[in-house]
């Protein structure tokens, strides 16, 4: 039986899954003997990203170039692959030539090129997309472009920016609380991030193991051990201490840097 798009699209994600670059090589060699590989954006789009997890970014970039016809998925897909590797001025070199060839960002594009600006600290292009973002309106329908840009602000160091933007979204989720949180953390504001964790509560929205672990190190920086112990009391009923090492870490970590 011969394989259809489907079929190389489904083994080119299973080399990508285990790194089997050599297979995902034979399977494009394949593709290419077929003629397949300017019939089917998604196959393109499949080998761009097979590559890119296998760690072969030069040859991501190959297969993108032979692509005849480039869409939004196809672009994000090399600056998602650039932005995993650490490349983020790639990333937003890529994200400037799409916009010359004037192909629409999605919410996923904005997400990876925010990342980008965030591992740059390229504050100045962030807030040229920001302003793109409002224009647009996705802030107002979609809750993970603005946890994104959120993150992009407090990686930059602009946490007063970063608490605006997240006052401004139109509903909050843990994704959204957790990039403030830990912005504070990592700036060693701790008394804001455990006042974050107050207010998230009060919505409603109950913290995940990246919340925790942030304020188990917030209150490591001050010492805040009575809070601490709260908190370890609050894993212990959830049954997470159980389940989860990197939990139990940071309370030890926590209890260690209280002394």
């Amino acid at each position: 039986f011969a394989p259809d798009f489907v079929t190389f699209i489904c083994i080119l994600k299973a080399c990508s899954s285990i790194g089997a670059v050599a297979k995902g090589e034979e399977i494009h060699a394949q593709i290419v003997k077929e003629g397949l590989i300017g019939k089917s954006r998604a196959l393109g789009n499949a080998l761009i990203d097979m590559y890119f997890k296998c760690g072969s970014l030069v040859k991501a970039q190959e297969v993108f170039h032979e692509i005849p016809v480039q869409d939004v998925i196809s672009w994000t897909t090399l600056i998602s692959g650039y932005v995993r590797h650490g490349h983020g001025e790639q990333a937003i070199k890529g994200f400037e030539r799409m916009q010359i060839e004037a192909i629409l960002a999605d919410a996923v594009m904005f997400v990876y090129v925010l990342k980008a600006c965030g591992i740059m600290g390229m504050i100045v292009k962030g807030q040229q997309i920001h302003t793109q973002i409002i224009t647009e309106g996705w802030l107002e329908r979609n809750i993970i472009v603005g946890n994104a840009l959120v993150d992009m602000y407090a990686k930059c160091g602009f946490l007063t920016k970063a608490a605006e933007v997240f006052h401004f979204l139109p509903a909050h989720d843990v994704a959204s609380w957790n990039a403030l949180i830990c912005a504070y953390v990592q700036h060693e504001c701790a008394t804001e991030a455990l006042s974050c964790l107050d207010d998230m509560q009060k919505e409603g929205i109950s913290p995940d193991v990246t919340t925790y672990a942030c304020v188990l190190k917030g209150c490591g920086i001050i010492g805040a051990i009575g809070r601490g112990n709260e908190i370890h009391v609050e894993l212990y009923k959830k049954g997470l201490l159980n389940t989860d090492l990197f939990l139990a870490n940071a309370l030890i970590d926590m209890y260690a840097k209280c002394g």
